[in-house]
């Protein structure tokens, strides 16, 4: 499967670059890292099996969340925004080598703050199907 590098690849976009920088971790961002920045993880993924396993590609199905972490909520809302063109609505698409069936935003949380970090957040979901 492979859904680590497919995001990864998706997430590297000049809007979300200029945002961010390189402050883009999977898990968990490295200690002392300033903001904004942006965490993910995939929640999870599984094969999705056709009949015909052995004549056809086989896809997969992972749901990830994207974690903006901004000093404002403008900062979050605009992470979100950029987060959203690169992700929502991609159709049959290449990333990391694999062929993109769809990916979807399937949920938006609620908006948190964290008073010791001084920082806010609001966690994205998204459905990602590809063939691996």
């Amino acid at each position: 499967m492979n859904p680590e590098l497919i995001v990864a690849a998706m997430l590297n976009t000049s809007a979300i670059n200029a945002l961010v920088g390189n402050r883009k971790a999977m898990g968990q961002l490295p200690q002392n890292t300033t903001f904004p920045a942006i965490a993910y993880t995939i929640i999870d993924s599984s094969p999705q099996p056709h009949l015909n396993y052995a004549g056809e590609s086989q896809m997969a199905r992972a749901r990830i969340q994207i974690n903006p972490i901004g000093t404002t909520i403008a900062q979050v809302k605009s992470m979100l925004d950029a987060i959203r063109a690169a992700m929502d609505f991609k159709l049959q698409q290449t990333f990391a080598g694999k062929t993109v069936v769809s990916c979807r935003l399937e949920l938006l949380g609620p908006v948190e703050k964290d008073n010791d970090l001084g920082v806010w957040m609001q966690p994205v979901d998204y459905i990602l199907m590809w063939y691996e």
